[in-house]
């Protein structure tokens, strides 16, 4: 549906009226948007019609709080609406986004529409056609006005088209409208706006403020910088003051204390919408790429001695790991940065840091990724709230170090700020992770880019846009209809329903590009993990010496350690001892060995709902694609069951969530093999392959500024303490970092540092988000 609006502006043209500029808005009716999403069958059992309280303990005393009907806006709006209401949370994203390539000026600022009935993890897989395009809002130049007052006119031009999208919710928010759900029964659904997901620019343009004020608090530009707890603003006061401002009335003092422009508000009149709580934390822009990145990184970069020559160093000394990015040439050099390198350098960014300036400044950075991890839980309780919250209060204790190094004057940025209100959002809609704005950016490849390059990309390109999509969503409908029309009988109906009149927009291909829909990890079945674990079906090498073991994989006493292994799973059974004793290991026996394990993590409530594939790589140095080059040794560092607690009989490793680290190591796998064929397997009871591993000090210490346990090489008589041990044994990977003091110039990096014996290590909880929660959450160092 096309809406034309026409701005009579304030600068004269050439035949000496005032110009005007004509704009289009595009749009669909936002009810029968909800509608579709309410009715489709797909979504049938990932749907809720009404608040719940979820618990994580059987007394009901640890409440959780993940999707929207678990947190609390949703139960205070159900108090206010009459009993059989059923509401409707209606969840918004607009982002302006350039469509030119290389040259031009072409943009389009999409609005998308999803609702808070539907499950977070379902809403944002696009591939789940659970968010639907509302609209286009018009990206206008506005030279019609003069410089002053094209800023405040564009701000007015959105809230009039926004005012136009979201007319319909105020007749459906009062009376509600009579609407088939996905599970079949007629409810009278209450369409009311719950969350608007966007960046900070836009968010002040939606709290109708200027961008160096809170959108959604009255704390002043000036007071930003400490932790000092502020209400949200009253929407129906804003509205007065704007209001009073409209009818040319003296402006009163809240207007300009609050920083507000002189707009009519979309959000006025919207039935119990507060759009100030509506307004969603923004991790990738508020927290990745504005504390961390634009301020953090900088600040702990000045403190230090050495500067950028020193972060660089310790960046490129880094150990890799499959879920980490190793920054070879260091991070100064980087000329465009994306929420990946973000994320990737807060993973070690705390390690990097430690130890190289003042003990404050890194009490700072652990305080800041502390934030950042438990600010990206799928589900918290009141324990964890509290974690985040005292995460954000050992920021302000410990951030008055970079005043005092004259490296800041102050803290007044409205990114540090929004810390502030992650905590009370996080309690009334829900985790900020089903409001991430990396969700929108996404949905712009298939809602603009996509549809932007089917155009002839000249003056009309929105309407061609439009009709593309309209074109790619009939086929999408027939497609789904084939699909349950050629369905049996009793397979569940998982297409749309028919009869639907806003069908959600068809996916191009481009969409199975996206890493977050797409399952990568390889988890299977139960069946394919019934051991815990998956290697190759043919080992990588199927019959080496032990000698060419011990040479290129550095395994010193591997014949003796898979003795000693034999003969303690044979205590007792005098057939299998007399076996072990009767055979002698050659340098010539031959061994299969495997280059990498795939072990399985469980899935962890505070940060993912499935399973996840953990590689454990043991992979000797082999020469490279070019000529005189070599490919260095991959030998992953893991958590063990420690040999000195655990039989190598004891029973399967379960996992204590008080006790986490009972009964586990740090560990270095060298070999990960299958028994020598000399051996009788069915005699001995092996029937999974071996690990020879490098064994590291008990989980004794903690470095108090850090939080990180720090360990060393474990030696016996002075030579590495080693071991064989079963797979099953590797509970998962971790990563260490060198602990490095007050410079890495004071340390020789020369060969593998992991042997040298008198280099400490810290674990580090920031690996994985399953890290964290074991190592900071759980073991609350």
């Amino acid at each position: 549906m096309l809406e034309v609006f026409e701005a009579e502006g304030d600068v004269l043209g050439e035949d000496g009226q005032l110009k005007k500029e004509r704009v289009e808005l595009w749009k669909r009716n936002t009810v029968e948007c909800v509608r579709e999403l309410m009715g489709n069958a797909a979504f049938r059992g990932c749907i809720r019609y009404k608040p719940e309280r979820q618990y994580a303990d059987p007394e009901g005393k640890t409440r959780i709080y993940g999707n929207m009907m678990t947190a609390n806006w949703w139960w205070d709006i159900q108090m206010l609406m009459p009993e059989e209401a059923t509401i409707s949370p209606v969840i918004l994203a607009s982002d302006k986004t350039t469509l030119s390539r290389m040259s031009g000026d072409k943009s389009a600022w999409p609005v998308y529409l999803t609702i808070g009935n539907i499950d977070k993890d379902v809403r944002r897989k696009p591939s789940a056609h659970a968010t639907v395009l509302l609209g286009y809002l018009p990206v206008a130049k506005l030279e019609c006005f003069s410089e002053k007052r094209r800023s405040l006119e564009g701000y007015r031009l959105f809230h009039k088209c926004m005012r136009a999208l979201m007319e319909p919710l105020i007749e459906a928010g009062k009376t509600g409208v009579l609407m088939t759900c996905a599970d079949g029964k007629v409810r009278r659904v209450y369409p009311i706006l719950a969350a608007y997901i966007a960046d900070h620019p836009e968010q002040a343009l939606i709290a109708a403020c200027q961008e160096n004020y809170c959108p959604k608090c009255p704390v002043g530009p000036n007071k930003r910088g400490e932790p000092v707890f502020s209400c949200l603003k009253d929407p129906d006061r804003v509205s007065a003051v704007l209001r009073k401002v409209s009818e040319g009335v003296e402006k009163p003092s809240e207007f300009a204390e609050w920083g507000l422009r002189a707009v009519e508000p979309f959000w006025d009149g919207l039935p119990h919408a507060n759009i100030f709580s509506a307004l969603t934390p923004d991790i990738l822009h508020q927290l990745h790429k504005g504390v961390f990145k634009d301020h953090l990184v900088s600040w702990a970069t000045k403190a230090i001695e050495g500067g950028e020559d020193e972060i660089d160093r310790r960046f490129k000394a880094m150990f890799k790991h499959s879920d980490l990015r190793h920054f070879k040439n260091g991070i100064s050099l980087v000329s465009q940065w994306t929420g990946t390198e973000y994320k990737a350098m807060e993973k070690v960014f705390l390690g990097v840091v430690a130890g190289a300036g003042d003990e404050r400044v890194t009490r700072a950075v652990r305080a800041v990724l502390d934030f950042i991890y438990y600010a990206h839980f799928e589900t918290h309780t009141d324990e964890t709230l509290n974690g985040l919250h005292q995460s954000w209060l050992a920021y302000h204790k410990y951030k008055s170090v970079f005043v005092e190094l004259k490296i800041r004057e102050h803290f007044n940025f409205p990114k540090g700020h929004s810390t502030e209100h992650y905590e009370p959002s996080i309690r009334g809609v829900g985790t900020a992770d089903g409001y991430s704005t990396e969700h929108p950016e996404r949905l712009h490849i298939d809602f603009a880019k996509l549809a932007y390059g089917a155009s002839n990309k000249q003056g009309s390109y929105i309407k061609q846009m439009t009709r593309w999509l309209e074109r790619q969503e009939a086929v999408a409908r027939f497609a789904r209809y084939l699909e349950w029309a050629l369905s049996p009988p009793t397979a569940p109906d998982t297409g749309t329903p028919l009869g639907s009149t806003v069908p959600s927009i068809a996916r191009p291909t481009a969409s199975n590009a996206n890493a977050e829909e797409e399952n990568n990890n390889d988890v299977g079945n139960d069946k394919e993990w019934s051991r815990g674990y998956r290697v190759a079906k043919t080992p990588a090498f199927p019959s080496i010496p032990i000698s060419t073991i011990v040479a290129d994989f550095g395994t010193t006493y591997f014949a003796w350690c898979l003795k000693d292994y034999l003969l303690k799973i044979s205590r007792g059974d005098l057939t299998r001892m007399n076996h072990v004793a009767d055979i002698e290991l050659q340098d010539t026996t031959h061994v299969a060995v495997y280059k990498q394990c795939k072990v399985r993590l469980p899935a962890m409530r505070q940060v993912t709902t499935s399973p996840v594939v953990d590689i454990i790589h043991a992979s000797p140095s082999h020469p490279g694609p070019s000529p005189l080059t070599t490919v260095p040794a991959y030998m992953s560092t893991v958590l063990a069951r420690d040999p000195s607690i655990v039989s190598p009989t004891m029973p399967p490793y379960v996992f204590d969530h008080k006790k986490p680290l009972q009964g586990l190591r740090v560990a270095r796998v060298r070999a990960i093999f299958d028994l020598p064929k000399v051996y009788k397997a069915q005699v001995l009871g092996v029937t999974d392959p071996l690990a020879y591993v490098e064994w590291f000090t008990p989980f004794n210490t903690v470095d108090s500024a850090t939080g990180m346990y720090i360990v060393a090489p474990s030696t016996r008589q002075r030579e590495r303490h080693v071991s064989v041990l079963p797979l099953t044994h590797i509970i998962r990977s971790c990563h260490l970092i060198p602990v490095w003091g007050k410079s890495i110039r004071n340390h020789t990096i020369s060969g593998d540092i992991l042997d040298n014996l008198q280099t400490k290590f810290y674990v580090n909880p920031y690996l994985r988000h399953q890290d964290f929660v074991l190592f900071r959450q759980l073991c609350n160092t």
